[in-house]
């Protein structure tokens, strides 16, 4: 978090800290377990950015960002290249979750208020995700990943929708659920880390 005073690029720096350095590998592990969770039971969900937003509420937005892109570049080389388009939608949203931690949505959440504005910042994060994957899997993959979310994005344009259209709703669909999810295992694990250990960062937006 950029402490009052610096420079942009001098708190930028200060959040690359030794222990946000160690936290990144466990991020992206959270992330491709997640995914590879999901596939394996053929759920109808994604589950591969809990180590991003987990990042992003710890050890600020620029952190997560390496994570997220690193997991989608590492899956890229190991499983499908086309995955490593959507490093995109991980660095979307390693920023928005990051933006919202430094804006004191994650501060103790407590009472209806505050668990509203943590759905809410769930819901962003499934509209973010939706508007930065459609335009990638539609241009990329031509609308259809080989997952179980292609036999509903047929079925839409089969009602006549676009290929857009369908991609669009379907990918949201899922996200508004898997980014709700995605989000209170990243926030219930981040307020179960002992100060002590968290990056200053963390410590900050946490107990702010």
């Amino acid at each position: 978090m950029a402490e009052t005073g610096v420079s942009f690029w001098r708190g930028v720096a200060l959040d690359f800290s030794t222990r946000a350095f160690v936290l990144i590998p466990v991020a992206i592990g959270l992330n491709v377990i997640g995914g590879t969770f999901t596939r394996v039971l053929r759920l109808p969900l994604f589950l591969d950015v809990i180590g991003t937003i987990l990042l992003a509420i710890i050890a600020g937005p620029w952190v997560a960002v390496v994570a997220g892109a690193s997991t989608n570049l590492i899956l890229g080389v190991t499983t499908s290249p086309s995955t490593a388009f959507f490093a995109v939608v991980q660095i979307a949203i390693a920023l928005v979750a990051g933006w919202m931690a430094t804006s004191g949505w994650f501060m103790d959440v407590s009472d209806t208020r505050d668990y509203a504005r943590l759905f809410l910042a769930g819901v962003i994060l499934a509209i973010v995700s939706t508007l930065t994957a459609t335009p990638i899997q539609v241009i990329v993959l031509g609308g259809f990943s080989g997952a179980g979310q292609d036999a509903a994005v047929g079925a839409l344009m089969a009602t006549g929708s676009s290929i857009v259209e369908a991609v669009f709703a379907t990918q949201f669909t899922i996200d508004i659920t898997d980014k709700l999810i995605s989000l209170g295992v990243a926030y219930g694990v981040a307020r179960q880390i002992p100060e002590r250990y968290l990056p200053s960062f963390g410590q900050q937006v946490l107990n702010e």
